[in-house]
C-alpha cells in the first residue's frame, strides 16, 4: 500500500558509485517509502477552512485549536497556494464525508513533521508501523464487522484520549482517527472511527468490532510513546 499524501523528504543513500573525472553525479534514485508528512499545529484560537485558497471563499468548517476529544488539532499538510499574496495550504479534513479537504492560512498554523506512517490492512488483520522505509513493527488487530466495516481511505491520528476505566472495551488508550464510521452516525462525536486498545485480546485477528481497530494494549501503548498526531493511516482490504 503505498502512500500518496505525504511529502518526499529525500533519497535513501545506496552504495558509493565511482564518476568519470569532470562527470555530473548520478542522482540518487528516490524510493516512494522515503517521506514524511508536513503537519501543521494551529497557533490560533480557530480556523475556517475553506473550499479554495482565499477568505472569499466558502466555508467548510470552523476548527478551534483544541478538539472535541481534547486534543489540539492538527492537519497534515497536503499542498501549499498563494492567493493574493498570502501563502495557504490545502490540509486534510476530520470531517464527514471520509476524504474531505479544505484550505487554511499558513500563518493559523505551525509546522512540524512525521516520519512515521500506519498501514493496516483489512485481510491480513495486521497494523504495520513505519519510519520511512523501516518497518518497526507489525502487530494483529481486530476490525469491523461486515455490518460496520472498517473504513478504507487514508486518514490520521487526530487524538489521544485515555479511557476514564480501566478493563473496557477500549483497553489502555484510544486514538481517535479523522475518519468516520459510513454506517454509524447517532453515536457520541458522530460515528468517529479509533485505534485502541482492548480488555479482551482473544478478540484479535477477527472481524469483531463496529468499525474501530483494536489492538493489544502493549501495542496501542508503544504506537503513543512513538508516534505523533498528524500522522497518517492508509487503510486498505477488502475486509469482511
Amino acid at each position: 500500500m503505498a502512500f500518496v499524501l505525504t511529502l518526499s523528504l529525500y533519497a535513501c543513500s545506496g552504495g558509493e558509485t565511482r564518476q568519470q573525472p569532470g562527470a555530473l553525479p548520478e542522482e540518487e534514485p528516490q524510493r516512494p517509502c522515503d517521506t514524511y508528512t508536513a503537519v501543521g499545529l494551529m497557533r490560533v484560537s480557530s480556523v475556517v477552512a475553506r473550499e479554495r485558497p482565499g477568505d472569499d471563499a466558502p466555508a467548510i468548517a470552523r476548527f478551534p485549536r483544541i478538539n472535541a476529544q481534547g486534543a489540539e488539532q492538527v492537519f497534515p499538510i497536503l499542498q501549499d497556494r498563494y492567493r493574493d499574496g498570502h501563502l495557504w495550504h490545502e490540509v486534510m479534513l476530520p470531517v464527514r464525508p471520509n476524504g474531505t479537504t479544505g484550505w487554511i492560512p499558513a500563518n493559523a498554523v505551525s509546522l512540524r513533521r512525521s516520519d512515521y506512517r500506519i498501514e493496516v490492512n483489512l485481510d491480513r488483520y495486521r497494523l504495520d508501523l513505519f519510519e520511512r522505509c523501516d518497518r518497526l513493527a507489525s502487530y494483529v488487530i481486530g476490525i469491523g464487522t461486515r455490518d460496520t466495516p472498517t473504513p478504507h481511505g487514508i486518514f490520521f491520528l487526530n487524538s489521544l484520549l485515555k479511557p476514564p476505566q480501566e478493563g473496557t472495551v477500549y483497553g489502555a488508550l484510544a486514538f481517535g482517527l479523522s475518519a468516520y464510521s459510513d454506517v454509524i452516525t447517532d453515536w457520541e462525536g458522530g460515528g468517529i472511527v479509533g485505534l485502541h486498545g482492548t480488555n479482551d485480546p482473544s478478540s484479535l485477528g477477527g472481524a469483531v468490532s463496529y468499525g474501530c481497530i483494536r489492538m493489544k494494549n502493549r501495542a496501542i501503548r508503544e504506537i503513543a510513546r512513538t508516534v505523533p498526531l498528524g500522522t497518517l493511516v492508509e487503510i486498505g482490504g477488502t475486509g469482511p
